[in-house]
This record gives structure tokens, sequence and C-alpha cells, in this order.
């Protein structure tokens, strides 16, 4: 028995050191976070974040196209000038000297215009003045002063408006289209934000109950030394409670990694970097908001996400634009017959010759006289015509009607896939809210209990009934059951996430409004 005795004292000389030097064992440092409002993180992400900002550009970019298509209508102006000279070995008596020589300077100007019935016309002023040795001339140098009207009117393929405006309203509907992607674009970001905004709220609830979790290890350490040291536990009672505080050190540290982790995700879609003065530091979120929050059933959800869901309207969109394609191939099937007219007016001025003087030739003048000349109506022309033209079969203009019939039905059967899933998403949504709700009320009753046994336990422990074994078991109980109801609140206010996003109105459950032009800042009420 002495020797039992002496190797039990040798033994607890060894021990005591190492529990002595555990008696404060540091708790892993916490930094805290900047804080961050959810509407605050939205309203960054929406301005900041570069992905969204790729979309963005394409609505101003869009408006352009509608203008190229508009400017088809534009008037355009036409401008030339010529001049040159013939001389050839002359042969005739018709002409003076060894050669005949003609000499000319033209000049013209005019403005064409095609209008929305597919009318095209120009107006044009002609001027030329002609100098020749030509002996028969009454007029040389002779100027001719012309003012021309031309009219070409489709009457069957390319007439009308719906034929001619076809690819400006397409581009209107494409403008429509790229407002209604950046919308989705934009609702997917703030969903992505809003998700990880919670997870990250999450990720600090965490990190709180395992702190106080590494606290209620630590009391109970405390407390088994005392005893230890009055000799009321034995030796393992300490060690249970070191290991115990060694392994929530551990989970600590592993749910400050978390929350960092997540941290710096939200950071990248708010496009945090580095200058920023959140950029090295934590995000400091609010709390999960109870689940006490209304939200519709699936008719009412569904109802809304067919009024404003960007993709469905997008995709609606696409089939105004197949229709309007549909009916400009339907029109060039026809055949193509075009009414042509042209008026013009003339007018004659120049020196006279030997010859007009003689004949009393009345276009003697200026060249300003051309202009009188052509203002009197001294000289004029005009015509009228039909232009045929039909290609026997017309098996292509027939081929691209049938090929755009068939790619609007694709168009109708993508919208309609766009609504089923979308009435999928709200059942998933509303699923994930209920069942959460459910769980956090399982949580909140099992946490109840656990608390309950807790305090029982620490009860029985005081009365030397219990030992650390168990109290430390009953610890974890009661703080994984906090955890996994806020894992479910967290599931919850995701689900609610969701389910906005899937109406459509995600933004707006916010007042929030984002802009379509790049430069101007996000509305926020």
């Amino acid at each position: 028995m002495p020797k039992v005795r002496n190797a039990f004292l040798i033994c607890l000389c060894f021990l005591l050191p190492s529990v002595a030097a555990a008696a404060d064992p540091p708790i892993p440092k916490v930094e805290t976070g900047v804080p961050l409002s959810l509407e605050g993180a939205l309203v960054r992400g929406i301005e900041k974040n570069l992905d969204l900002k790729m979309v963005q550009v394409q609505v101003p970019a869009s408006q352009e196209e509608v203008i190229i298509q508009e400017a088809q209508f534009d008037p355009s102006l036409d401008a030339s000038a010529s001049s040159g000279q013939d001389r050839l070995p002359n042969t005739s008596a018709a002409y003076w000297g060894d050669q005949q020589e003609l000499g000319a300077n033209t000049a013209t100007v005019g403005v064409s215009k095609r209008f929305e019935t597919g009318l095209r016309s120009r107006v044009g002023v002609e001027t030329t003045g002609v100098d020749t040795n030509l002996v028969t001339n009454e007029i040389n140098p002779a100027y001719r002063t012309y003012l021309v009207l031309d009219l070409t009117q489709p009457l069957f393929k390319g007439a009308g408006t719906e034929a001619n405006t076809a690819n400006l309203r397409i581009s209107k509907k494409q403008q429509k289209q790229t407002q209604y992607q950046f919308l989705n674009q934009a609702q997917a970001l703030a969903n992505q934000v809003e998700r990880t905004y919670y997870l990250l709220s999450l990720a600090h609830v965490v990190l709180r109950h395992r702190i106080e979790s590494r606290h209620l290890a630590s009391g109970l350490l405390q407390g088994n030394r005392e005893k230890f040291k009055a000799g009321v536990v034995p030796i393992t009672e300490v060690q249970e409670a070191e290991t115990a505080v060694a392994a929530r050190d551990e989970q600590i540290v592993y749910a400050q990694q978390q929350m960092e982790t997540v941290s710096n995700r939200l950071k990248d879609l708010l496009e945090i970097r580095a200058g920023d003065p959140m950029f090295h530091r934590t995000i400091q979120p609010q709390d999960l908001a109870d689940p006490g929050q209304p939200y519709p059933d699936l008719t009412q959800a569904m109802s809304v996400a067919l009024k404003h869901r960007p993709d469905l309207l997008r995709q609606k969109v696409e089939l105004e634009k197949m229709d309007i394609r549909l009916a400009y191939l339907d029109n060039q099937r026809l055949p193509q017959i075009d009414l042509a007219a042209s008026l013009a007016m003339n007018g004659l001025a120049g020196t006279e010759t030997e010859a007009g003087t003689l004949t009393g030739n009345p276009y003697g003048g200026s060249y300003g006289d051309s202009w009188n000349s052509l203002a009197d109506g001294d000289g004029y022309n005009w015509f009228v015509g039909l232009r045929l033209t039909y290609p026997l079969g017309n098996r292509e203009a027939d081929s691209r009607y049938r090929v755009a019939g068939w790619e609007r039905k694709r168009a109708l059967y993508k919208l309609k896939r766009l609504e089923g899933t979308t009435e999928t998403e709200l059942k998933n949504a509303l699923v994930t809210l209920r069942r959460s709700l459910e769980r956090v009320r399982v949580a909140e009753r099992f946490q109840n209990l656990a608390e309950t046994n807790l305090r029982q336990e620490m009860r029985r422990l005081d009365e030397g009934l219990s030992d650390s074994f168990r109290i430390l078991d009953f610890q974890n109980n009661v703080i994984e059951a906090r955890i996994r109801k806020a894992v479910a609140l967290a599931d919850f206010n995701q689900g609610l996430a969701n389910l906005h996003m899937a109406m459509g109105d995600n933004l707006t459950r916010f007042k929030i409004i984002p802009k379509m032009n790049p430069e101007d800042k996000v509305d926020a009420r």
C-alpha cells in the first residue's frame, strides 16, 4: 500500500503542473465586422457589380440600334461635279477647224428620301455647260439646267408601313428585350447577394454559439479544477473538460473560417476591392429576421410572376418580334410591282453664234438666264410606268415564311416551358418556407428541452450525481439546437428570397429600382 500511495503522489506531481498550465486557455480572437444592412448590400451590388454592368451597357447600345433603323428614313444629300473635253480629228464640214471639239462642265445636287410607305423619291438639280466647234450651233457655249423629281412606289411586295417599318419595330422590341434582360440579371444578382447575406448572418450566429459553447466548457473546466484541488473529483474530470475546451476552440476557428469565407464571397458580389475600407474587414450583417413575414400562396405568386418576371416578359416580346417578322415575310411572297414616275423641267441659255443671230434664237443670254428659262417652263418631260419582277415558283420567299412560322412555334414552346419552370420554382420556394417554419418550431422545442435538461443536470452535478461527460453532452445538445434553429431560420429567409425572385419582385420588395443608364445611380426609396 505505501508503494501504491507513493506512485499515486508521483503521478499527481506530474499532473498538477499540466493542470495549472492550462488554467486559462486562450479564447480564439474574433474580429468585429463592419456593419452593413441588407438594403445597403443590395444597392451597392446593383451599382457596382461588373457582371451586371456588362449587361447594363447593352441597354444604351440597343437604343443606338433603334436610331440606326430610324435613320433608314432620313433624307440623304448627293452632289457631283465634273469637267471634260473631247477632241477628234475632223472629216466633216459641220465643224470649224481640223478637229471636232466638245467641252462639258456638269454639276448635280439632289435630295433622296425613303418613306415608311415604301415610296422612294429624289428631287435633284442638274446644270450643264457645253462648248463645241459645231458650225450649226445657234448657241455656243450653251447652258442647260434641269429640275427632276423621281418617284417609285411598290404596289404589292414592299408596300405599306408594316413591311417597311418591320426592322424598326423589331429593333424597338429588341431594345425592350435588352431592358428585360438587364432587369433579370439585376434580380438574379440581388437574389445571390440576399442569399449570401443570410449565409453570412448565419455564420455570425454559429460563431457566437461556438464561443458560448467554449465559455460553457471553460466554466466547467474551472469548476472541475477547484473540485480536483479539493479532492472531490478525479483528474479525469479535469482532463475531460480540457479536451472539450480544445475541441470547442477548434470549432470556433472553423466557424470563423466559414464566416470569413462567406464574407469574402459577399465582398466579391459587391465589388469590394483593395482601397475600400471594408476590404480587410469582415462584414457584420443584421440578425436573421424572425419567420413572421407574410408571403403569398401559389395562385397569388403565379399571378405576380406572369406580370413581373423579366424572363417571361422578354419571351413574350420575342413572340411579338416573330409576329412582325412573319407579317414581313408574308409580304415578301407577293409580286414585285413598282409604279415609277418622273417629272423634269429644263431651261436653256447661252451665247448666240452667227447662226443664232440669223435665225433670231430666243435663248441667247448668260448662265443665269437658263434658270429663268427653267422657271418659265420652256422645256419639260415626264413618264409613268410599271415594273414587274416575280421569281417563277417563288420558292425562296415561301420557304423563309415557313421557317419563320416554325421559329415562332419554338418561341411559343419556350414561353410555355418558362411558365412551367416558374411554377416549379414557386412551389419549391413555398415548400422551403413551410418546412423551414416547421423546423424552426421543432428546433425551438428541442432547444427548450435541451436547456431544461442542462439546468437539471447542472443541479445533479452540484449534488455530485453527474459528471463532466454528461454535462458536456448536454451543453452540446443546447448549442446544436440553437444552431439548428438558426439554420432553419436562414433557410426560411433564403426561401423567401427565392420566392420573390421567382415572382420577379425581389427588388421592388425593397423599393430598389435599378437604372438602365450605367451613369445613373440606383433609386432606393
